[in-house]
């Protein structure tokens, strides 16, 4: 059996981690929730993502998944577009959290790197082109977000910034290999143990989607259904850290491979890895009509806004998931037909 490698994960979230960074008033709470894992999970604290010196940790691990991120308006939009620098006007000096843990993952000599990202970057939630790929960014600027007084379109410009500076970078040191998982709302269950350091809704993250139906005047606050299961997202994450690399630079114009010669072949570079997964399309009325299928004594409690206000899904999902699947190599049923997703 190959030797265990230590990969620091910065943020609370205990699915990917055998290091993980948290704000430092919560480390005992986190400790005691990844406790069942004795010596395979460290938790340390780290209150700065974005000033702070983290040289001491990353000089002992195999790899970085930076997973931590700002909640939707948790800041007000100037501060939190400054700590997103513009890659054309600010040249990334100081204050981006990804720009800057990438930054000093390459200075230490660590050789992987992967940024939990979001589809939200590709695309916005609604947008009706049939198909997105990893080419795509929504159109946005410091400037338009600000303008937009708008949380979401904000929240949304801060990962797009974050994810492009990310690229930037990656592009002029081609030693370290990037990969960026662009996953859409997570849903699924918390990691074994798991339990809230506060008494707050907001820490259910995004299955607060589905929480949102259960009320008959309850309005989910994106259009449409795009989910995937947290468990999915945790093992594309892992697969990414043994993933083929990059090429030099990553602006490699990406080869479309078939199936089976992807099968049958190990490629030793795969071009850029900003990796798409939506494996999840429906319409809110579909979401109630499944709950109500599956527990039909909520049926009075259920939305009725999501029956009557909301789009009907498309036909089919804006993104193909077999290259992803082909690149973090997963199983074939999962490229073939995306139906091993939970």
């Amino acid at each position: 059996m190959p030797p265990k490698k230590l990969i620091l994960v910065t943020g609370i979230n205990g699915c990917w981690s055998n290091t993980l960074t948290v704000r430092t008033a919560k480390v005992a709470s986190v400790r005691e929730n990844n406790a069942m894992y004795g010596s395979d999970v460290e938790v340390i604290g780290a209150d700065d993502l974005a000033y702070g010196d983290f040289s001491d940790a990353l000089q002992v691990v195999d790899g970085v998944i930076h997973a931590a991120a700002p909640l939707i308006g948790k800041e007000s939009p100037e501060s939190a577009l400054t700590s997103g620098p513009d890659p054309v006007s600010t040249g990334f000096d100081r204050g981006c959290p990804q720009y800057i843990v990438l930054r000093q993952t390459e200075k230490a000599g660590i050789k992987r790197f992967i940024l939990a990202s979001s589809i939200l970057t590709v695309k916005l939630i609604g947008d009706p082109a049939p198909v997105w790929t990893e080419d795509d960014w929504v159109d946005t600027s410091r400037e338009k977000a600000l303008a937009s007084n708008d949380p979401t379109f904000v929240y949304v410009s801060e990962k797009v910034l974050a994810e492009k500076a990310v690229w930037d970078f990656a592009d002029k040191h081609p030693k370290i290999d990037v990969t960026t998982v662009n996953p859409p709302s997570f849903v699924g269950p918390f990691a074994p143990n798991f339990r809230f350091t506060d008494a707050l809704l907001s820490q259910m993250s995004t299955n607060v989607l589905p929480y949102s139906l259960l009320s008959p005047d309850g309005k989910p606050f994106s259009p449409l259904v795009l989910t995937i299961d947290v468990r999915d997202v945790a093992r594309a994450t892992v697969h990414a850290l043994t993933s083929p690399p990059s090429a030099s630079g990553g602006r490699r114009k990406r080869k479309r491979l078939s199936l089976f010669s992807f099968l049958l072949s190990s490629p030793s570079k795969v071009g850029r890895k900003r990796l798409l997964f939506l494996p999840h399309v429906g319409s809110w009325k579909e979401a109630v009509e499944y709950i109500t299928e599956k527990r039909p004594s909520l049926r009075d409690r259920l939305s009725q806004r999501a029956r009557t206000e909301f789009p009907p899904a498309p036909p089919k999902g804006p993104v193909d998931n077999i290259r992803a699947a082909e690149i973090l190599k997963l199983e074939k049923k999962f490229a073939l037909e995306g139906k091993n997703f939970h």
